[in-house]
């Protein structure tokens, strides 16, 4: 009989750590969800600041090319007026010819530019917007000159001052370039 008691208090006591095993067990489960749930979780923000910093690079590396593209085409814009303006004024140059560097040069840098000026527009803060807006209005006016004297050809022009009227505008557009390029620079790129 004793036999009897002592497995019938083993029973008793095999029982009673089953409910200790089960808690251990359920706790350590748990220990571990805790753990994975923590894990996951400063996974996923580290990998959110990961994202937003390679967006943040990216839109950097857009502006930086859209301001680079702007600058270059400012440039051969500046350039091609005043080739055109150098033909347009030049007695010895017929009209056809003027007609073909308005055509093959001026026009294409003219809309390079303000194709220039809206990619820029679309990448740059509000200060800098208004910067490209003082581009495009000193860019115009260097059009303006370019262009005035394309059709009319030198005939009673004083070269002397449309010259001086055009360097001055061409100063004042590759100001405003400069100033929004200051800016850009400025900024966190």
């Amino acid at each position: 009989m004793t036999q009897k008691k002592d497995k019938a208090d083993d029973g008793a006591h095999g029982r009673r750590r089953q409910p200790s095993t089960t808690t251990a067990a359920l706790a350590g489960a748990l220990i571990g969800a805790l753990a994975g749930l923590t894990g996951s979780t400063l996974a996923y923000f580290e990998a959110k600041d990961t994202r937003r910093e390679e967006a943040q690079a990216r839109r950097s590396d857009i502006r930086r090319a859209a301001y680079v593209e702007l600058a270059a085409t400012a440039n051969k814009y500046v350039q091609q007026s005043t080739q055109l303006l150098t033909l347009s004024l030049d007695p010895t140059k017929t009209a056809q010819e003027r007609r073909r560097q308005f055509e093959s040069g001026y026009a294409s840098a003219n809309t390079d530019l303000a194709r220039a000026i809206t990619t820029a527009r679309l990448v740059a803060p509000p200060e800098g917007r208004k910067d490209l807006a003082a581009i495009e209005a000193r860019s115009e006016r260097v059009g303006e000159l370019a262009t005035d004297w394309y059709a009319k050809g030198p005939d009673g022009v004083d070269v002397a001052k449309a010259d001086a009227e055009f360097a001055a505008a061409v100063r004042a557009q590759l100001a405003a370039l400069q100033s929004f390029l200051d800016r850009a620079a400025d900024e966190s790129l």
